[in-house]
């Protein structure tokens, strides 16, 4: 029989500002690209900040009614002491032409970049810089008094693995020290964002979810997972509630503050085994190897690992809401297979009982995927780089049709569906 979802239950997609709108030019990102540490340069991304308009139009026809999508703070303020009056009324405009084609906007203030006067001194390293942050939340609270939904950071354990670990992103330092100062730095920067907005809006915090499965049956392999398991998903929400932030060397004060949801972003899981090597947390961690064909991101396909997330997730108490889950492929049956199967575990996670309200397929459309650059292909609406031209792709079709009836009907489940789950 068909999988019903709830009448008010959100069908979206998600994009990020640094990866359509193109020429964010005062942002780190841009700068790094420039200077040649980053291997590809964003330049006109998708050009959305031109084409917002059929953009827009397209997803409408297409039916989806809800789009996640980010402000870039840089645009706003390209200098320190510098608003942006025409980029403020852009973002007005996106918003006024997704409300009166009934699409749920979703606003996320930080999705990785910032402006590069910013991070020069020092970005979310310094607590001092928290009161920057304040000015573009406060004017970030008069652009959207028409939305609803608005999420402070996007997967800030990425940003900070990222940045500050690994150092394979901007500000590209490495620094385990420095990486959990910044962790505790975002969670008061959250903390004064909800001050702020909380009351005129739901305010939420979006959390990527790797499941971390054990390598082997050995106890310190799952002692191992559980490790890496609460270190990268769930210290950070944590102490969101608590106030207590666990890094892996340090527990860190912060504000006690909260999150009216909490946006899951699910892709894949990881394999983790023990190590004895201290400086990497006493653990190993690499993509687990748990489906036969890999993404064009390297990723293997888990799709019973999003209802693990949600399940976890809703230890918290908040509503729940599936920010991203998608899949980099040049195979659009393999994309209509992907989402069917993790929308069936999404439908049980409600039938289970959890608060889950929506479900933002990653993306709208090709994009600039950050390091990777635009190989990789996560669109519904494909992208011609060279004149922008957007063509739907099947899955777009599908997933619209999904979106519209609010029901996986039969023939797509006996298609591309799991048997059991």
């Amino acid at each position: 029989m068909p999988l019903k979802f709830p009448e008010e239950f959100l069908f979206g997609t998600a994009t990020a500002a640094h990866q359509i709108e193109g020429d964010n030019k005062w942002n780190d990102w841009w700068y790094y690209e420039q200077i040649g540490k980053l291997p590809y340069k964003s330049g006109k991304a998708c050009n959305h900040w031109e084409f917002y308009k059929e953009d827009i139009q397209l997803m409408a026809s297409l039916g989806y009614n809800a789009y996640r999508f980010s402000i870039e703070w840089s645009r706003l303020f390209p200098e320190e002491n510098k608003f942006n009056e025409e980029a403020f009324n852009r973002y007005q405009e996106i918003i006024d032409l997704l409300l009166a084609n009934n699409i749920t906007p979703l606003v996320t203030l930080h999705h990785f970049t910032s402006p590069l006067w910013f991070m020069k001194k020092g970005g979310f390293l310094r607590e001092e810089n928290l009161k920057f942050w304040e000015k573009y939340v406060e004017k970030s609270a008069e652009l959207l008094e028409k939305v609803k939904l608005i999420a402070t950071f996007n997967e800030p354990m990425v940003y900070v693995m990222m940045g500050y670990l690994t150092a394979y992103w901007p500000p590209f330092i490495k620094s385990p020290l420095k990486a959990f100062k910044v962790a505790a730095n975002l969670l008061k920067a959250h903390a004064l964002a909800y001050e702020i907005l909380h009351g005129k809006f739901q305010v939420g915090i979006v959390k990527n979810v790797p499941i971390m499965l054990p390598a082997s049956d050995k106890e310190r392999d799952k002692k191992a997972a559980r490790k890496a398991d609460n270190l990268f998903n769930w210290y950070f929400l944590d102490a969101i509630w608590s106030g207590v932030y666990r890094g892996a060397f340090k527990a860190y004060r912060v504000p006690q503050s909260d999150a009216d949801f909490i946006g899951v972003n699910y892709y894949t899981a990881s394999e983790v085994r023990h190590s004895w090597n201290p400086l990497k947390f006493f653990f190993d961690a690499k993509l687990a190897d748990v489906s036969e064909r890999k993404t064009q991101m390297g990723w293997s396909v888990y799709p019973r690992g999003i209802y693990i997330a949600l399940k976890k997730a809703s230890k918290y108490g908040k509503p729940l809401y599936i920010t991203e889950n998608g899949i980099a492929t040049l195979d659009d049956e393999w994309r209509i297979e992907f989402i069917i199967q993790h929308l069936q575990y999404v439908y049980k996670a409600i039938e289970d009982g959890l608060d889950v309200r929506g479900y933002f397929y990653w993306s709208f459309m090709d994009n600039y995927e950050w390091r990777e650059g635009f190989e990789p292909r996560f669109g519904l609406v494909e992208v011609d780089y060279e004149t922008f031209e957007r063509r739907p792709r099947k899955s777009a079709y599908i997933y619209g049709g999904i979106a519209k009836s609010k029901e996986i009907k039969d023939e797509l489940i006996e298609k591309y569906g799991l048997s059991s789950l």
